[in-house]
């Protein structure tokens, strides 16, 4: 009789999991756990984690415990050091091994090792859209540009592997009994127009969303002409945060878009979609090459490219959305109100605060980690270097001129005029920026 605890991480869905799979298949009985961290030294703990990224998660455990409940399994939702309730949790029900995905960032890295040294723990890659044992080069390798690595992949055609189906889960140890989990704190900002973005967590709205974005709106295929649009659902996907928290997968969103180009024709904005993926790829492979220095001051670089000042001042109108810029305050109020902000509105505000206010990166990324609803470390973090000019990049610099940047996206005010109301209508206390 084998018996194995899940560790659900980056990954809260139950189709195309690879490591969900290999639990599946060599464990008798399972219990499926979700840990989360208290303590400023984790980035899902309360600290440093906004009230909009908590919803979501919380609504993604949710949803994902009523999935494992309809095929006779169940979701703890446990709340301290993850090594700790781990390690509790599978010696409390006489676990012989671990199962996770694996991440590539330190602290969740860290944490899987410690266990490790307890227990057998079994770490599963599933979080990219190539596998990375499918490259044609080793990820110590890999090039300093994105479009080498993107015409290198693609040479001999993208080779992704089918998708995982759900597995047949073994059922839970006798006697284990819990109640549905049901999250508290969900309340959302009262006041906000009806019509406001409003992300729910969960596989099953991630689903939802692509269908809608695919067959039922058919916005797919003008979607390299529209990504950069500022106001509205459909000028863009928007699956971020359901990649963020692995509520889909990359891969299967790509199979997805194979059979939309089946049933409804490819185009430029078909691939361009495949073609943001291969970017969210490559951000994460660059975190596993590079490990914590993803995080130096300079980046991946020797030196920095830009003075930083960090003058608190500065700081502190770049988090309120009370800069110079009506472009970027715009930008920075959605953020704050929504928990979500488009690419060009990422790229905009990122390159006002390293190359105009003189603002350290690292901190801004903080900021971005506790307002964004789809914050992933590996692609937030490559931005930002991308951006300053200390990631992999030949641009030494990347300074967006945000006055004829507002006058080509937006150029007659509306995502202005409507966030800058809206800011001034829930401004941010000073106070409450660190």
């Amino acid at each position: 009789m084998m018996r194995a605890l899940y560790w659900f991480r980056e990954d809260l869905r139950l189709l195309d999991n690879p490591a969900l799979t290999a639990m599946a298949q060599k464990a008798d009985e399972a219990v499926f756990v979700f840990v989360i961290p208290s303590g400023p030294e984790w980035s899902q703990g309360e600290e440093r984690m906004g009230d909009h990224r908590r919803r979501f998660m919380l609504e993604s455990l949710a949803d994902l415990d009523r999935e494992l409940r309809g095929i006779g399994q169940q979701l703890r939702v446990l709340q301290g050091n993850p090594v700790e309730c781990v390690l509790q949790t599978a010696k409390e029900w006489n676990c012989q091994a671990v199962f996770s995905q694996r991440c590539h960032t330190g602290e969740e890295t860290q944490s899987a090792e410690s266990i490790s040294t307890m227990i057998p723990h079994h770490v599963v890659e599933g979080s990219t859209l190539v596998h990375p044992e499918d490259l044609p080069f080793a990820v110590e390798d890999l090039p300093e540009i994105f479009s080498r690595f993107r015409n290198k992949v693609e040479k001999r055609g993208l080779d992704i592997r089918p998708e995982f189906p759900i597995p047949k889960l073994p059922p839970p140890p006798q006697g284990m009994e819990s109640t549905p989990f049901d999250p508290d704190g969900l309340q959302r900002l009262a006041g906000l127009p009806e019509d406001t973005m409003c992300f729910e967590g969960g596989a099953l709205t991630g689903w939802k969303r692509l269908q809608h974005y695919f067959w039922g709106t058919h916005s797919l295929s003008s979607y390299k002409q529209t990504r950069n649009g500022m106001l509205g659902w459909d000028y863009s996907s928007k699956f971020s945060p359901w990649l963020a928290w692995g509520c889909m997968s990359p891969r299967s969103i790509y199979h997805a878009i194979r059979r939309y180009e089946e049933e409804e024709g490819s185009n430029e904005s078909t691939y361009w979609l495949i073609f943001e993926l291969l970017w969210r790829d490559y951000f994460r492979f660059v975190a596993m090459q590079h490990g914590n220095r993803i995080w130096h001051a300079t980046g991946l670089k020797e030196s920095a490219r830009n003075p930083v000042s960090h003058h608190p001042l500065q700081w502190k109108a770049w988090c309120t959305g009370t800069t110079r810029s009506p472009f970027v305050n715009a930008n920075m109020h959605e953020l704050r109100l929504t928990g979500f902000m488009s690419n060009r509105g990422r790229q905009n505000v990122a390159s006002y605060a390293i190359h105009d206010l003189g603002l350290d990166w690292r901190a801004c990324a903080e900021w971005f980690e506790h307002w964004l609803i789809d914050f992933d470390p590996c692609s937030n973090t490559g931005n930002w270097l991308y951006v300053g000019g200390i990631g992999y990049d030949p641009r030494p610099q990347r300074k967006f001129d945000v006055d004829w940047q507002a006058e080509r996206y937006d150029a007659d005010g509306a995502y202005q005029s409507h966030w800058n109301r809206l800011g001034g209508i829930f401004p941010l206390d000073p106070d409450a920026v660190p």
